[in-house]
């Protein structure tokens, strides 16, 4: 008897409607990487003390992409943004730069399973990928990296069962 991994046939949704009836000892070990980011935008807006980002998240293959979009204050370069919902209220973000003087940045995806729990997914931002171009007060950073990516490594972060 041939036996095969039923990981790869797990989706979030799977996951999530059987959560009730997982033992909270498996489901944090279940390997889900399910926050795919689609046409990412992070950038300052020239001549302001403006920073905007703008993109889709799916969370699972039944739901459609949800949007997420922010601004935050800062003056010629993509600053911190605070925890915001996207437009499907279950779905939310952060993105906080990281380091002193080389700032990449950490974009943290946060999606709430209902009363079962919290899933967090965590993509790092390397610093080469935020650069800045113009002179004096026009000076503005935009992230110039990949616009779509997947999430990897997405957990259970908070549950019913206190794990």
């Amino acid at each position: 008897m041939k036996l095969t991994s039923v990981a790869p046939l797990l989706t979030t949704a799977t996951i999530a409607a059987a959560a009730p009836f997982i033992d909270p000892v498996i489901l944090p070990m279940l390997p889900i990487n399910v926050f795919n980011v689609t046409d990412f935008y992070a950038g300052s807006i020239p001549h302001s003390v403006w920073s905007t980002t703008k993109f889709s998240i799916s969370v699972t293959t039944i739901q459609p992409p949800t949007l997420c979009t922010a601004e935050t204050q800062s003056y010629q370069h993509v600053g911190d943004f605070t925890q915001t919902n996207c437009t499907e209220p279950t779905v939310s973000f952060t993105l906080t730069r990281t380091g002193q003087t080389d700032q990449g940045a950490e974009l943290d995806i946060f999606w709430a399973l209902g009363d079962k729990g919290l899933m967090k997914g965590t993509y790092l931002i390397p610093s080469s990928q935020f650069v800045a171009s113009g002179l004096g007060t026009s000076v503005h950073e935009d992230y110039t990296g990949p616009r779509d990516f997947s999430v990897q490594n997405v957990t259970l972060v908070k549950s019913i069962w206190g794990n």
